[in-house]
């Protein structure tokens, strides 16, 4: 992702937090009665974005879910552009805005989402630019068709797009059900072609030169087109389906789910990988549970907090709010910034990536752990905002998994990075300095 490109979904989703706090804070939020007109237009929006945000979140968590399965091998996955993943997750969340807006009718609330929407707009003309400078098909194709579709898959995601197209997405654990005759468009570049593919797969990168061998074949032939997260095959299989292919597939979530799937198996099916023995076992150390422990406690926190001030219908003091929304936002900024920063080495689980690079500029050079600190105030600014009592326990175990979580990684992390030593002595492990060491090394 280009740097113009994060700067804009980082300021994208600071607007999304500040239309909610102002529509929230607003005193004249939700005194006005709804015509019918708003109803239907309620429902309507309300009904897209939350059918978009399951079906984005599915796909985003999934991947971030299953990242780690590669190891040595996670130089490749961390090129997937996280872009795709995540822009259908803000069309819902600007959506759902609107809706609030809607409801609330908060003046102030509707100049920042508009503004957000400018904002948004002005990101996704980026994006299709620069994915547009990729040739999707070669110039027999389709430019305005490519484009809409482009479009489309980036605002709604690939498998929503493909199968209103009729291209049907195609889970990896279906391609058994394929014919061995298939026609597998493979459409990654070379060196991902090369590293490990579908061994009858033919590789037309970005789908330059899938026209021209599409005359050659049989219009009843199942096509299955691939890539290596599902977004850039999209495109590409919607416009075979309009050359007159009746039965054409799309990949979902592309060949990398395939390899999780299938890793470690070597069987005598058409679809055989050539790389089928990939490491399998988990990196040492990883305790998996710590992850899973404070993402649900997480999302308890996260949901139940605003979903207890609606039941309770507490009268939210002003001052209070605005606390907590202060504190809140700068969570989310420490979470968006060190995410940035960390790039490709970004891994949830406890164990370090097997191909990472040590991270220390940024505000990696003031805090050793930003993410997780980030993450902390995120979820106690929810719970201040809306005065929430019985996420707290919730909230506590997020932040002492964390805790825990620092002491056991911290070792790992010296073991797999010699400078890192050096770098602990000299920053905070979260608080810019404030406890400086670890409890397992009072010689710090």
């Amino acid at each position: 992702m280009e740097r113009s490109e994060q700067l804009l979904a980082i300021v994208t989703y600071i607007l999304a937090s500040i239309t909610f706090i102002v529509a929230l804070l607003d005193p004249s939020s939700g005194t006005h009665t709804l015509g019918i007109f708003e109803i239907v237009i309620i429902v309507l929006a309300g009904s897209a974005a939350g059918f978009l945000l399951i079906n984005s979140l599915f796909c985003l968590v999934s991947y971030f879910v299953f990242l780690p399965s590669g190891t040595h091998d996670t130089h490749l996955m961390g090129r997937v552009h996280g872009t795709h993943l995540l822009h259908p997750v803000t069309t819902s969340i600007l959506l759902g805005l609107f809706v609030f807006c809607i409801l609330t009718a908060s003046l102030w609330a509707w100049c920042i989402w508009m503004l957000m929407v400018i904002v948004y707009s002005i990101h996704t003309i980026i994006i299709v630019r620069r994915v547009r400078s990729e040739e999707l098909m070669e110039d027999g194709s389709d430019g305005d068709l490519s484009l809409l579709i482009l479009l489309m898959n980036l605002i709604l995601g690939s498998a929503l797009v493909s199968t209103a197209a009729g291209a049907r997405p195609l889970a990896p654990w279906k391609v058994k059900d394929l014919p061995d005759d298939t026609w597998i468009v493979d459409v990654r570049t070379p060196p991902e072609y090369s590293w490990n593919r579908l061994r009858a797969a033919e590789n037309y990168p970005f789908g330059v030169g899938a026209a021209h061998a599409a005359e050659k074949k049989s219009k009843d032939t199942e096509v299955l087109v691939i890539c290596f997260s599902g977004h850039r095959s999209a495109p590409v299989a919607v416009a075979l389906r309009k050359l007159g292919f009746k039965n054409v597939y799309n990949l979902n979530w592309g060949l990398f789910y395939y390899m999780l799937l299938k890793r470690g198996r070597r069987t005598k099916e058409p679809f055989e990988l050539t790389r089928p023995f990939l490491d399998a076992e988990p990196l040492k150390g990883d305790l998996k549970w710590y992850t899973y422990g404070y993402s649900v406690l997480g999302s308890a926190t996260a949901i139940g907090a605003p979903l207890e001030w609606y039941i309770q219908n507490k009268q939210l003091p002003i001052l209070q709010s605005v606390f907590g929304g202060f504190i809140g936002i700068t969570g989310l900024i420490l979470v968006l910034l060190s995410a940035i920063r960390l790039g490709k080495n970004f891994r949830p689980f406890l164990a370090p990536k097997a191909n990472g690079n040590l991270v220390t500029t940024g505000i990696y050079s003031y805090i050793r752990h930003p993410m997780y600190i980030g993450t902390i105030l995120s979820l106690l600014g929810l719970v201040v905002t809306f005065c929430s009592i019985f996420t707290i326990p919730a909230w506590l175990g997020v932040t002492i998994l964390y805790l825990i979580k620092i002491e056991k990684e911290e070792p790992l992390l010296i073991e797999k990075y010699p400078d890192y030593e050096g770098y602990r002595r000299r920053t905070c492990r979260l608080i810019p300095y404030v406890c400086r060491q670890s409890i397992w090394d009072k010689s710090a």
